[in-house]
């Protein structure tokens, strides 16, 4: 109900106003893209310490530990080492692999106080006026209001055959425009 009550209708040629902007992002009406890229920091040092092979050199440490042959627990440094170089590199990965998602991450053309601005697919709210051309990507679900294109959504239904949608019809989620130019009203969002 009170998503009803918070729904705009713009002009395609003017969007949503800043004051309608700032209003979507207090109510949590942003697109956000949820998925967890990489694992986090605790993860990969648990998971790099707390394996099957460094529970079995623990338990052959104490052993040897327990007749006192000191000499022979060398083996724990190269164990140590072998952990701290693994989780080093796979911190290492994640760092650089968040650096190129966020390099990576698609630009959406939005019409806001009647102006064409570029912005983060992240950044997308509800109602908001967004224009399409060949090569984008659909970054949520909406409905055309001007212009007609061909899309590609054999990703989504598996159907290899571009469609064509004109005003009234639905964009989906995912889908990419192959050819032509709309200009679109998002429909739904992510929380």
């Amino acid at each position: 109900m009170e998503e009803e009550r918070l729904r705009y209708d713009p002009d395609a040629k003017v969007g949503l106003t800043s004051k309608e902007i700032e209003e979507r992002k207090e109510h949590n009406l942003v697109n956000r893209d949820m998925t967890q890229k990489t694992k986090s920091m605790k993860a990969i040092v648990y998971s790099n310490f707390f394996t099957v092979f460094n529970l079995m050199n623990l338990l052959l440490a104490l052993a040897v530990f327990s007749v006192k042959s000191y000499k022979n627990m060398l083996f724990l440094g190269l164990v140590i080492i072998n952990t701290a170089i693994s989780t080093l590199q796979e911190i290492h990965s994640k760092r650089v692999i968040d650096k190129l998602s966020v390099v990576s991450d698609s630009k959406v053309h939005v019409i806001r106080d009647g102006n064409e601005e570029t912005i983060g697919m992240n950044e997308v709210v509800l109602d908001d006026i967004v224009v399409f051309g060949a090569g984008n990507q659909i970054v949520n679900d909406c409905i055309v209001q001007e212009g007609e294109v061909e899309v590609n959504e054999s990703c989504i239904t598996g159907e290899s055959d571009a469609l064509v949608k004109k005003k009234g019809d639905m964009l989906l989620s995912g889908s990419y425009i192959i050819s032509g130019k709309c200009i679109r009203k998002s429909r739904t969002y992510w929380r």
